[in-house]
């Protein structure tokens, strides 16, 4: 009998069959989810999902409305940039009394739409995952075969943690995985460190979603003025070219000009539109866990909530900026030319933003398996065994745990509204810190791909 080798036993050896009866286990567990949310979606009396709002949108970019004033079948708005609509046109979904000449049946289109969200999700965690075992220190990770055990595990357990995450995402029809992809391009391109491209993808999640913007604060802290570019040129296409060209210039710029109007004045402050409070300003009647509802759900809890008082809006401000800076002085501190060190820093960054969000749903933290990846990434780049440590294990099955208790009937659906899954991020971005600061002991990497300029 022939030698066993490192690549046919441990993490460099192929699954046994305990394993691969999970791996089709977890399939057909994403099967079965994608039925419940299809009928959820588009065959009961009332449409269980907010993908119809896109829809709608998409239908009023093909007819030359304004996709503002359109209404889904709950009478919900869409609130998000053109280009979503825009890039949505193909399952377009016309009001009840229009014409439905060309569309593809509503139901098909939650299908394929559900689809693309598993498939983006799953082309995120291999992108950012290759990236890392491409660029490793160690040759026996740089060489592995595809599909071994290693492989797999750095792909699939980021998933598995940001499962109950991803499943809220996923059974409201949101956006986020399409986001949660361009964040793992970026963190790709990061450990390339392929600044151009970096900032492209960022500058295109921002196009789609406005608040990512917050992440350019990676470039401009480490002065990468070519992912400045980058992010630059995503935002003219996105914002300016791409709907100009779809939906005609004067048409694009008075839906840019609406969506100023209905969506981001109103949550600066600079305006009193109030047509978006019930479906997303009031602290009430959204699902939100920044740190503004945080606190306000805390001092009010067991009786209904009135809106933020001034200093609750003040403490909201101040702790996220206490976080930011924490975050800017311990990258500063720990800064090196590590791949992994790029992307723990990303991470920290993209796991902080969400509760700096005045609105923040919880399903927007399944935007943190980036980090998730790149803490794993870091935990086995020494070691070949695959370990994750109780400490790592506690704070990553926190975070999932978080997500699984809050949907749960009283009496836990009262920590629902305290914040868990934001207390549960910020654990998880505590370590990421505390990571950055251990990572300091390491030679750094240099990834052997070209790059247009250092990290």
């Amino acid at each position: 009998m022939a030698a066993e080798t490192p690549h046919t036993t441990g993490a460099f050896g192929y699954l046994n069959r305990i394993e691969r009866i999970g791996l089709v286990a977890l399939l057909l567990g994403v099967i079965i989810f994608g039925v419940v949310t299809e009928v959820r979606s588009a065959f009961l009396k009332r449409r269980m999902t907010d993908v119809d709002t896109y829809f709608r949108a998409a239908w009023a970019v093909r007819v030359h409305k304004d996709p503002y004033n359109v209404t889904d079948t709950n009478g919900w708005h869409y609130n998000y940039p053109p280009l979503l609509a825009v890039a949505l046109w193909p399952l377009a979904d016309a009001p009840a009394g229009h014409s439905r000449a060309g569309l593809l049946p509503y139901a098909v289109s939650v299908g394929i739409w559900y689809v693309i969200s598993i498939v983006v999700i799953w082309l995120g965690a291999c992108f950012i995952a290759h990236a890392f075992e491409a660029s490793s220190s160690d040759p026996m990770v740089r060489s592995q075969k595809r599909y071994c055990r290693r492989w797999w595990a750095l792909r699939i357990l980021p998933i598995l943690v940001c499962m109950p995450a991803l499943g809220r995402a996923l059974a409201r029809g949101q956006i986020n995985c399409v986001l949660l992809m361009l964040f793992c391009l970026a963190g790709a391109a990061l450990t390339w460190r392929k600044q151009i491209a970096a900032g492209f993808w960022l500058g295109l999640t921002a196009a789609i979603k406005v608040f990512p913007a917050f992440l350019l604060l990676y470039a401009i802290w480490r002065m990468r003025f070519r992912m400045l570019v980058g992010a630059a040129t995503a935002l003219l296409l996105g914002v300016i070219v791409i709907p100009a060209l779809v939906m005609g210039p004067h048409h694009a710029y008075t839906a840019e000009s609406r969506f100023m109007q209905v969506v981001i004045e109103p949550a600066l402050g600079l305006n009193h539109n109030t047509s978006r409070d019930r479906e997303l300003l009031d602290v009430n009647k959204t699902d939100s866990n920044s740190f503004e509802a945080m606190i306000d759900h805390t001092v009010n809890i067991g009786r209904h909530t009135p809106a933020p008082a001034p200093w609750m809006k003040i403490a909201h401000w101040s702790i996220s900026a206490l976080c930011v800076l924490i975050t800017l002085w311990v990258e500063f501190k720990t800064r090196q030319h590590h791949p992994l060190h790029r992307n723990l820093f990303l991470g920290a960054l993209i796991t902080i933003m969400m509760p700096i969000v005045p609105i923040c749903h919880p399903h927007y933290y399944c935007m943190v398996l980036p980090l998730v990846t790149t803490m794993l990434a870091v935990r086995w780049e020494k070691d070949q065994k695959l370990p994750i440590g109780w400490g790592l294990g506690l704070v990553l099955l926190f975070f999932a745990a978080s997500h699984i208790l809050t949907v749960l009937p009283p009496p836990f659906y009262i920590l629902r509204g305290l914040g868990l899954v934001t207390y549960a991020a910020l654990v998880l971005w505590a370590a990421a810190l505390v990571m950055m600061w251990k990572l300091r002991r390491w030679v750094p990497v240099v990834a052997t791909a070209p790059a247009d300029a250092s990290g």
